[in-house]
């Protein structure tokens, strides 16, 4: 596992079943967040930062907070249809079927990049269905790694202003990493509620599963969130390189939730 300290985010990369605990403080409050792209992100207080900055921060902890104290059901069953297109070439389209256990963060899944074989993994790509689902305590071996957190009052966060997005209000939120060129989160839109219907996230995904590139790529995706029933769900991941001339989309769609597990879809 290897950790990058992005200022006041700590992200922890690599193997989805190792676990990093850290004990929360008076300095070090322990936010758990499983992004969208697998990415854990614990929040620490800033205690130097402005005060317009510090404002926005707390609107950040705050959705932060929001969506790890958020009530979702125990499955999710939805499919995403993948179109990757590599130095404007026809697009590869393919399409998976997942099922998403929200306890421990594992997922069945059956994808037409692999001739529909049924595989079972940690690791979505490009990610799950929530924007920071939470995680159980006793997830044990197979809940997602937990980030340990600093604070840093060289990162900034910059209220651009209101916009509306998926029909909600939101303040625009701009977060600057204090180092740049690795992962986390850039931008967010947060409702007054503190709901995210919009982020923006430097990502590592799978070159192979993209355009038979080597290696993972870190790319600026674009995800955006919309309301299924109750729940606040991910409606697309799209990202854009131009140096890497590739673009891509995930659409999400199909949603059911369910206490119990689909018929067929995890082992007893």
């Amino acid at each position: 596992m290897s950790a990058r300290d992005v200022g006041r985010l700590r992200l922890v990369e690599g193997g989805a079943r190792e676990r990093v605990e850290a004990a929360p403080s008076m300095n070090h409050r322990l936010v758990r967040m499983l992004g969208a792209v697998g990415i854990v992100a614990a929040i620490a207080s800033a205690p130097a930062a402005a005060k317009a900055d510090d404002a926005c921060w707390k609107m950040v902890d705050g959705a932060i907070a929001h969506r790890a104290a958020a009530v979702v059901p125990a499955f999710v069953r939805y499919t995403v249809k993948r179109s990757i297109a590599h130095r404007g070439g026809l697009p590869l389209v393919t399409e998976q079927h997942v099922v998403f256990r929200t306890a421990d963060g594992a997922a069945q899944v059956v994808d037409s990049l692999y001739g529909d074989a049924v595989r079972y993994t940690y690791q979505l790509e490009p990610g799950p269905p929530f924007v920071g689902p939470p995680v159980r305590d006793d997830a044990g071996d197979g809940g997602p790694a937990i980030a340990t957190v600093h604070a840093h009052a060289g990162k900034a966060c910059d209220d651009l202003g209101a916009e509306t997005v998926a029909g909600v209000s939101t303040e625009h939120l701009r977060i600057t990493p204090h180092k740049a060129g690795g992962p986390g989160i850039r931008d967010l839109w947060v409702a007054a509620d503190g709901e995210i219907w919009r982020a923006v996230v430097a990502q590592f995904l799978d070159g192979a599963s993209l355009a038979g590139l080597n290696g993972s790529i870190l790319l600026a995706c674009t995800i955006d969130v919309r309301a299924v029933g109750h729940q606040a769900v991910v409606s697309s991941v799209r990202f854009s390189d131009h140096d890497l001339a590739l673009e891509g989309e995930y659409v999400f769609s199909g949603y059911t939730f369910s206490s119990e597990a689909p018929a067929g879809s995890f082992p007893p």
